[in-house]
C-alpha cells in the first residue's frame, strides 16, 4: 500500500514532524514513502526512501509575505481533497488520488492517533510508536518503527549535515543580537511591543532581524536578513535553516511563540548557555526547555524568558 504522510498546518509542525518521518524511512528502507505539506520541504527532502506526492508549488514562491498563510495562495486538488476528506480525527484514510491509492496519515500533533503536546518530544515519542501499531493493526502492513530520544536526534543530525550551510562575512555577530520578528499566524502576540523592544535594543546593540519592516528601515544598527541578507522566503522554507547558520553565531538569539523560528532543534548540541530568550511567553519557555533537557540531558535551562 502506498503510504503517504501529510501535515497541511505550519511551518514549526513540519519540522517538528520531521523528526519521526526521518526516522520511519530510515527504520524501513526497503519501503517508498510519500508525503504532502504546503510548505517546508526542504525538512523532507534529504531523506532517501520518500518523495512529495506532488509537484512544489513554486507559483506562490513571490508572493510569501510575512504572517500570510500560503494555503490561502493555493488551489490544488490534493489539498482540496485533505481538506473536505480529512480532519484531526479518525486512523488514517485510504483515498485515490491521480488513480492511485493511498494510505494519508496526519502528521499533526492533535491528529486522534498522535494526540501529543505541541512541539513536545517527551509525549511525541510513545505517540509515535503508538501510532504505528495503530497503522498496522488496521490496515494490515508491517511498518518498523522503534523512537526514542537518542536515535530521533542522531538520525536527524546526518540529515541535516547534507544540507549545505551558507556562507557569510556578515562582520561582529559575536556581539550582535538576531531577533526572529516573523508574524505568529495562530498566536496573539503583540508585535507592536516587539518593535518597541527592537527600538529600544538597537540604541545601544547591532541587531538582525528575520524579516524586513519598514519602521527600521533608517536605523543604522539594523540589518534585515531578507533585504539586505538576500534570504527571502521560499515555499521550501530553506531561509529558515540559512537564518540559523547566522544566528546560531550570534551573541543573543530572541525567538517568539511561532514555530518558524524555533527551527533550531537540529542544533541542540551547538546553542550556548544563555543565548537564547523566548519573549514574553512563559509557557513555551518551559515547554522547550523541558523538552531540550529532556533530549540532550542537560539540567539546566538552555531557553531563558525575557519581558518587554
Amino acid at each position: 500500500m502506498n503510504i503517504c504522510f501529510y501535515n497541511i498546518k505550519h511551518i514549526g509542525d513540519v519540522y517538528f514532524s520531521s523528526f519521526f518521518i526521518n526516522l520511519i524511512c530510515k527504520q524501513n528502507p526497503s519501503m517508498r514513502f510519500y508525503y504532502y505539506i504546503i510548505q517546508g520541504d526542504v525538512f523532507l527532502e534529504n531523506i532517501e526512501n520518500i518523495e512529495r506526492i506532488t509537484p512544489n508549488e513554486n507559483q506562490y514562491n513571490s508572493k510569501l509575505t510575512n504572517g500570510s498563510p500560503p494555503e490561502d495562495l493555493l488551489n490544488n486538488d490534493l489539498l482540496n481533497m485533505l481538506q473536505q476528506n480529512i480532519t484531526e480525527s479518525g486512523f488514517g484514510k485510504v483515498l485515490q488520488y491521480n488513480n492511485t491509492n493511498y494510505l494519508f496519515i496526519n502528521t499533526w500533533c492533535k491528529a486522534q492517533y498522535l494526540n501529543h503536546i505541541d512541539y513536545d518530544f517527551i509525549t511525541a515519542i510513545p505517540a509515535y510508536n503508538n501510532c504505528i501499531n495503530i497503522i498496522n493493526n488496521i490496515f494490515g502492513i508491517k511498518i518498523n518503527l522503534d523512537v526514542n530520544k537518542n536515535n530521533i536526534i542522531d538520525t536527524n543530525l546526518i540529515t541535516y549535515k547534507k544540507i549545505n550551510p551558507i556562507c557569510t562575512n556578515i562582520p561582529d555577530l559575536e556581539n550582535t543580537i538576531f531577533i526572529f520578528n516573523f508574524k505568529p499566524r495562530s498566536y496573539p502576540y503583540d508585535i507592536n511591543r516587539l518593535n518597541n523592544f527592537i527600538q529600544k535594543a538597537s540604541e545601544t546593540t547591532k541587531i538582525i532581524l528575520s524579516t524586513y519592516d519598514s519602521k527600521f528601515d533608517k536605523n543604522n544598527n539594523i540589518t534585515f536578513i531578507d533585504r539586505d541578507y538576500h534570504i527571502y522566503p521560499t515555499p521550501l522554507c530553506d531561509n529558515l535553516l540559512s537564518i540559523w547558520d547566522i544566528a546560531i553565531k550570534c551573541k543573543i538569539i530572541c525567538i517568539i511563540p511561532t514555530g518558524s523560528s524555533w527551527t533550531f532543534l537540529h542544533l541542540l548540541n551547538n546553542i550556548k548557555k544563555s543565548q537564547i530568550y523566548m519573549i514574553n511567553d512563559n509557557h513555551y519557555h518551559a515547554q522547550l526547555n523541558n523538552n531540550i533537557n529532556f533530549m540532550i540531558d542537560k539540567p539546566e535551562n538552555i531557553i531563558n524568558c525575557a519581558w518587554v
